[in-house]
C-alpha cells in the first residue's frame, strides 16, 4: 500500500489571496486556484518545475473533455480516461478538434474555476501518485528497474538529501558554506514528505552530471534535467487560476494538436525509463513537461526520521535542436558549432535583464529572419489576446545557473527575471504598433549604452592606461544596472491608447539624463593626468575631448525634441 498521496496530502506551498504562506494538496491546489495568488516553492526554479506539473494535468484532461467535461465529438475514452491511439487521426481529420480546444480554453478563462471531470480524472489514477510505493511511485522507479544487471556498474549512484537540496547543494566532497541548515545530528539530510516530493520533482528538471551510473555499457549523452538548459519563460497573471491558463497552450502554434497527451504518470516506471531511449518519445506537452533525467528509486519503506538518500542512474538527453514542442524558452540560432545552422534553447544571462532581450520575444513577428524563432509562449498569447482582456501581466523567466564544470555541470545558482506588461500593449503586434515600437526603444537604449557610452569608456581607459580587460564591460553593466529599474517603470507603465511618439520620447529624455549624468560624474573624478591627456595618431586625447566627442554621439542618437509651437503671422 502506498504512502504519501500527493493528491491528498499537502505538499505545494502557495501564497493565498490574503498574503498568508501555506501548503495544498494537489487537488486543493486546483481547487483553490482562484484564491491563491502564486506558488511560493523553496525556490522560483523550483515553483516553475512544480508549475509544469500541474500544466500537465491541465493539458491531458483538457485535450480530452472540453470546458464542460465532455469529451470531444468523435473520441472515445477508456475507463481511465485515455483515447485509443486509432482514433487520432480520425478526429484530427475533420478539422473541427483545434477550433474545440480553443473553445475549451475560453470556456475555462470565463468560468474561472475547473470542472469536476478533473478531479475525477486524478482520483482515477490516484493508484500512480503515491511518494512510497511498491508499483507505481511517483517520478520514480521500482528497485528491479535499476537492478545492477541492467546497469554499467555494481548498483546506482546515491545522492544525498543535502545534495538534492538545492538550498544546500552539498556533496560529499565538498561543504556547502551559509547552509540555511546547521550540520549537526544528520539535519542537512532531513526532509519531510512534502520537502522530498518537491525536491525530486526539481531534481528531475535540474539534475547536472555529476553522478556516473547509467543503463547498460554503451555511453550515451545523459541528461542533466530539461529545464536545466533552456531560459524558462511563463506569464503570471493576478492568481494561479490564471497564471496556469494563460500558460495553458491547448492549440500548439507549431504542432498539430496531440490527443495522446501522455503524462509520465500514465506510464508504468519501466515503460517511462524504455521510452526515453525512443528518439521520438517528445510528440506532446505533457510527456515534455514530466520528463525524467533519471531514474530514481527510493525505498518504499523509507522511514523520514532518518537520514534521506535516493538511488539514481542516468536518462539520454531530450534532443535540443529544433525542439520546438517547448513553448516556456527563448531561441538561440547556433552561426558555429555542432548544432550550426539550427536553433537550441536559449539559457537566460547572469546580470542580463529579460528586457534586453526583447528582441528574441519579438523579432520573429517583425523581421523574418531564420536567425530568429518566437518562443511559443508568445505566439500563443496571440491567440487568446482578444479572451485575456485589459490587465496586467508579468512576464517570468527562470534559470539555473551552473558551476560550469563541463563533467559535472553542478547548480549553483538560479536567473530570476520579470517584466510588467499591459496585456493590450502585449497584444498590439500591428505593424506600427507597440511591441515593434518597444522593441525598436530596447534596441537603441542597448546602442546608447554599449556603443555611444562604450566608445566613451573605452576612451577614459585609454587616457588613463588602465590594464584592466573587464574595465570596459564593468563600466557598461554598471550603467545598465541604473538604467534597469527606471526602464522596467516606463515599460509596465505603458497604456495601448498613450500617445505613442509622447510616451518614447519621455524614455528617451529620461535615458539621456542618466548617461549623461554616468559621464559627466567619471569626467568630474579626473586627475591633472587625465586633462594632460595623450597623443593617437598625432591628436590629443584627453577626458575633454572624450567627453566633447561622447556628447557629440550622444545628441546625434538621442536628439532633443523640438518644441511645437504656433506659427507666427509671418510663417502663415
Amino acid at each position: 500500500m502506498g504512502r504519501f498521496n500527493l493528491l491528498r496530502e499537502a505538499w505545494i506551498p502557495v501564497i493565498t489571496e490574503n498574503g498568508e504562506n501555506k501548503e495544498y494538496s494537489l487537488l486543493d491546489v486546483f481547487r483553490q486556484a482562484n484564491r491563491i495568488k502564486t506558488l511560493s516553492g523553496d525556490m522560483p526554479t523550483q515553483s516553475f518545475a512544480i508549475l509544469r506539473i500541474l500544466e500537465a494535468v491541465l493539458q491531458t484532461v483538457f485535450t480530452r473533455y472540453d470546458g464542460e467535461g465532455r469529451v470531444y465529438e468523435d473520441l472515445e475514452l477508456n475507463d481511465l480516461h485515455q483515447p485509443s491511439t486509432e482514433e487520432r487521426d480520425e478526429i484530427l481529420e475533420d478539422g473541427m478538434y483545434s477550433q474545440d480546444l480553443l473553445e475549451c480554453w475560453k470556456n475555462l478563462w470565463r468560468k474561472k474555476e475547473f470542472p469536476a471531470i478533473l478531479y475525477e480524472y486524478l482520483e482515477d489514477w490516484e493508484e500512480h501518485f503515491y511518494l512510497f510505493d511498491e508499483e507505481f511511485p511517483f517520478f520514480q522507479v521500482r528497485e528491479e528497474d535499476v537492478a545492477s544487471d541492467k546497469l554499467n556498474k555494481a548498483k546506482a549512484g546515491s545522492i544525498s538529501g543535502k545534495n538534492i537540496n538545492r538550498l544546500i547543494s552539498e556533496s560529499g566532497n565538498k561543504t556547502a558554506l551559509f547552509s540555511p541548515r546547521h550540520e549537526s545530528m544528520n539535519n542537512k539530510d532531513l526532509l519531510n514528505e512534502g520537502e522530498l516530493t518537491r525536491w525530486l520533482i526539481t531534481f528531475q528538471s535540474y539534475t547536472g552530471l555529476s553522478d556516473k551510473t547509467i543503463f547498460g555499457k554503451n555511453k550515451y549523452k545523459a541528461s542533466k534535467g530539461w529545464l536545466f538548459d533552456i531560459g524558462g519563460l511563463y506569464f503570471q497573471g493576478s492568481n494561479l487560476y490564471d497564471t496556469l491558463l494563460l500558460n495553458l497552450v491547448l492549440k500548439h502554434p507549431e504542432r498539430e494538436p496531440a490527443i495522446l497527451e501522455k503524462p509520465c504518470w500514465e506510464y508504468p516506471p519501466q515503460e517511462v525509463v524504455r521510452r526515453s531511449f525512443s528518439a521520438d518519445r517528445m510528440n506532446n506537452l505533457s510527456e515534455l513537461y514530466t520528463a525524467w533525467s533519471r531514474a530514481i528509486y527510493i525505498d518504499p519503506e523509507t522511514k523520514m526520521t532518518d537520514p534521506f538518500s535516493f538511488d539514481v542512474v542516468k536518462l539520454p538527453d531530450i534532443d535540443h535542436v529544433n525542439q520546438f514542442l517547448e513553448p516556456m524558452t527563448l531561441w538561440r540560432f547556433n552561426q558555429s558549432g555542432e548544432n550550426k545552422g539550427q536553433f537550441t534553447p536559449r539559457k537566460h544571462q547572469v546580470n542580463r535583464s529579460l528586457w534586453r532581450s526583447f528582441g528574441l520575444l519579438v523579432e520573429d513577428y517583425f523581421d523574418e529572419k531564420e536567425e530568429n524563432h518566437q518562443p511559443g509562449i508568445m505566439q500563443w498569447y496571440r491567440t487568446i489576446q482578444e479572451e485575456v482582456g485589459d490587465r496586467d501581466l508579468y512576464l517570468v523567466a527562470i534559470s539555473m545557473e551552473s558551476d560550469g564544470n563541463a563533467t559535472s555541470w553542478v547548480p549553483v545558482d538560479e536567473i530570476y527575471d520579470y517584466l510588467l506588461i499591459n496585456s493590450q500593449v502585449l497584444a498590439d503586434m500591428r505593424e506600427s504598433g507597440w511591441m515593434g515600437r518597444i522593441y525598436a526603444t530596447v534596441e537603441k537604449t542597448k546602442k546608447v549604452i554599449s556603443t555611444v557610452y562604450g566608445l566613451y569608456i573605452r576612451d577614459v581607459k585609454e587616457i588613463r592606461n588602465i590594464s584592466s580587460a573587464d574595465y570596459v564591460s564593468q563600466k557598461v553593466e554598471e550603467l545598465y544596472y541604473l538604467v534597469d529599474q527606471p526602464f522596467r517603470d516606463w515599460l509596465g507603465g505603458i497604456r495601448k491608447d498613450d500617445d505613442k511618439e509622447e510616451t518614447i520620447s519621455k524614455w528617451y529624455s529620461e535615458l539621456k539624463r542618466l548617461v549623461k549624468r554616468e559621464a559627466e560624474d567619471l569626467a568630474a573624478h579626473s586627475g591633472e593626468r587625465d586633462y594632460r591627456g595623450i597623443v593617437v595618431k598625432d591628436r590629443m586625447k584627453n577626458i575633454a575631448t572624450a567627453f566633447n566627442s561622447f556628447m557629440y554621439f550622444l545628441n546625434e542618437a538621442l536628439p532633443e525634441k523640438e518644441e511645437k509651437r504656433e506659427p507666427t503671422k509671418e510663417e502663415g
